[in-house]
């Protein structure tokens, strides 16, 4: 029953994430700042970045919502498993492209690297932390019997 509740709460968490900010940039830059791996762009003032701006948020809604049913319906504990290991690497990598944003968006050139790095702060909003969060309890909850 433990390991149900784990998932089912992992679930959640990883539900969540699509729902809450991922990374806030502020400060002003004379251009717009692309964010790859999410997918969103930065504008000239200051931006949050959500799960819901992103183009993966179908992707982690559809993937919570598949361990939610896994859990309720008490099936394949090893699909939950690897689903579990796969949400928290993806959330580990969230999470540290979340704390780096700015430096990786503008790497590889010099000049708007330099201005970026002066002008722009990033900071990491929930949802990374909710995405681990919630792939550690899906991991956890299945690998208790």
């Amino acid at each position: 029953m433990l390991s149900r509740i784990l998932v089912l709460v992992g679930a959640a968490a990883v539900l969540g994430s699509v729902t809450v900010p991922w990374v806030k940039i502020e400060g002003a830059l004379p251009a717009k700042l692309h964010l790859g791996l999410l997918g969103a762009n930065a504008l000239p003032t200051s931006r949050t970045v959500s799960g819901t701006d992103t183009k993966v948020w179908p992707i982690v809604a559809g993937l919570g919502a598949v361990m939610a049913a896994l859990a309720l319906l008490g099936l394949a504990r090893k699909l939950l498993l690897l689903l579990g290991l796969a949400t928290t690497l993806a959330g580990g990598g969230l999470l540290y492209y979340a704390l780096h944003a700015v430096d990786l968006a503008t790497q590889g050139d010099t000049l708007k690297h330099t201005l970026a790095i002066a002008a722009l702060d990033n900071s990491v909003g929930a949802g990374p932390i909710l995405l681990l969060a919630g792939g550690l309890c899906v991991l956890v909850g299945a690998l208790i019997p």
